[in-house]
């Protein structure tokens, strides 16, 4: 993993930015538009990604990404981060931003070094070791009263790396993309295709399900065509499950059986909470093992014009 520690002394790249996605395509390829879809892709990457870094130092802090120059010829954007802290009275010194702007820059170089690193990112554990050097980063800060800095999120980090997968799927093994700043550069790996299963596996040890047990879960959008998982509502948790009950599926799928959006099911589902090497939550699923019975919503939105 590389070795990254936070610096005051290198000025910031120019123009008055912090740091920048390039990408240099090749222009005789067709779809012009993926140079434009991974722009885009990788700029919602980081923007999720400075918010599970922030959350480290400390909640209230809120970054947002701005654009501060295109470079023209192959593709150079430069993005600043702005700080918004809703209690600053948490943070010791007067003027964190700097700090803070520097331990995410130091940061997102960390991780995109760990993302591009297939034999490190492999490693058993090395999930865990990310989180801890982003941890010291947080500590070298010394922004807070009290140094309580949080480890980021396994599953955040996690989903993060989905979305530089995802924004980097559509461009060609010719085209180019680089992360540039003062906390270091770093070349991603164009042609990088993880499912999410082969992602998650990297950072769990142990896998604890339980058996099936009877839930009642409101429908939000069902699966009508039997590729994907359906989401529910549990409560005020929003979950997302796959339904195993291949005989209910046949008629719900052929339409025998009706279920609208704000309908419930009253079921079997088997719950699995996979647990990362540090003992944290990683991820989790619901699977509908069985089906018992549709539960039609009695407060339709025809019945309140009925009455």
């Amino acid at each position: 993993m590389a070795t990254v520690n936070l610096s005051s002394s290198a000025p910031p790249p120019p123009p008055d930015a912090d740091f920048a996605i390039y990408i240099d395509f090749d222009k005789s390829m067709e779809r012009p538009q993926r140079v434009f879809q991974a722009l885009d892709g990788l700029i919602s990457a980081f923007e999720r990604l400075d918010k599970t870094l922030a959350r480290s130092i400390d909640p209230s802090i809120e970054p947002l990404l701005l654009l501060e120059d295109i470079e023209s010829g192959s593709i150079k954007v430069w993005l600043r981060d702005k700080l918004v802290a809703t209690e600053d009275q948490a943070l010791y010194e007067l003027d964190w931003k700097p700090m803070v702007g520097r331990y995410l820059l130091a940061s997102k170089y960390a991780f995109i070094e760990w993302v591009n690193n297939s034999e490190e990112r492999g490693r058993p554990g090395s999930l865990s070791d990310l989180r801890k050097r982003i941890l010291e980063l947080a500590h070298q800060t010394e922004v807070r009263r009290i140094p309580a800095y949080g480890v980021p999120s396994a599953a955040e980090l996690l989903e993060s790396t989905k979305d530089v997968a995802r924004a980097l799927s559509p461009l060609n093994p010719h085209d180019r993309v680089k992360y540039i700043s003062d906390a270091g550069s770093s070349d991603f790996t164009v042609g990088m295709a993880w499912d999410d299963l082969d992602i998650e596996q990297l950072a769990i040890r142990e896998t604890i399900s339980s058996p099936p047990a009877p839930m009642i879960l409101a429908v939000k959008r069902p699966d009508y065509l039997g590729a994907s998982q359906w989401e529910f509502r549990h409560g005020k948790r929003s979950i997302r499950g796959k339904i195993e009950d291949a005989q209910w599926l046949e008629q719900f799928q052929t339409r025998r059986i009706d279920v609208r959006p704000g309908d419930a099911l009253r079921c079997l589902v088997k719950h699995e909470v996979n647990y990362g090497f540090d003992n944290e939550v990683v991820s989790e699923s619901y699977v509908i093992v069985s089906v018992q019975q549709v539960l039609e919503n009695e407060f339709k939105q025809s019945d309140l014009f009925d009455n």
